[in-house]
């Protein structure tokens, strides 16, 4: 049997980087083979990692992000949490990053199905799908005053340091911003309906940290440049 189409796009980065076992690889295979969305995404792809081959990937001499973390909490145990997170997703590369944002796309889109057929059950995965590329998600709960502060932060660093970054790796930057965003933005939409949904509280805490990540990791490519 076919693997859901969701799955498949969560693994197209691994299969691009040839970091699949021979049987897994076989099933990505057999999907592109009927699947015209999923070869286009794959040319994507392999177009932007063309591209972030050249780039060196290398922290920035002074560390940015402890300022910012400073901006979303106070318990160090909390930061600790965040911080966490935002170095693990430092070592991925562009191809990972526009996979991860297209994969939080397509699965959104389930998320909207649930609360438009009213099913408020709280048994769901707290996981944005199954891709090992993808940071965990941390227990932490950011106030809103705190999340737009550290947005704001990082994305006025990311501006200063925009044009050391080529029109290839800003436009998939851009483009995974939106999807997030767009996501973020079901996500509260929903919330204002069922405000005690599990899943929906979950998935906008991923949402966030994803976005938290994906700024991090932006901004260090500029740093590093």
């Amino acid at each position: 049997m076919d693997k859901p189409h969701s799955h498949i796009v969560e693994q197209l980065s691994e299969y691009i980087d040839g970091e699949l076992d021979a049987g897994t690889a076989a099933d990505v295979e057999q999907h592109l083979a009927g699947c015209g969305d999923c070869r286009t995404l794959v040319t994507e792809l392999r177009a932007v990692a063309a591209r972030a081959s050249s780039l060196v990937d290398t922290p920035p001499q002074q560390d940015l992000w402890d300022g910012v973390a400073a901006r979303i909490v106070t318990r160090p145990h909390a930061v600790r949490g965040i911080r966490e997170v935002a170095r693990r997703r430092f070592s991925f590369t562009l191809t990972q990053l526009a996979a991860a944002g297209i994969a939080l796309m397509v699965l959104s889109g389930g998320m909207v199905w649930l609360t438009s057929s009213g099913d408020s059950r709280a048994d769901f995965p707290v996981a944005i799908g199954a891709d090992r590329d993808l940071p965990a998600v941390a227990p932490v709960r950011l106030s809103e005053t705190h999340y737009e502060g550290a947005i704001e932060d990082l994305e006025e660093i990311l501006e200063r340091g925009r044009a050391q970054l080529d029109a290839e790796t800003v436009r998939v930057l851009e483009q995974n911003l939106k999807s997030i965003d767009a996501a973020i933005e079901e996500c509260r939409s929903a919330l204002a309906k069922d405000p005690a949904n599990a899943y929906l509280n979950n998935h906008l805490a991923a949402a966030r940290q994803r976005k938290l990540a994906l700024l991090r990791r932006a901004t260090a490519l500029t740093a590093g440049s």
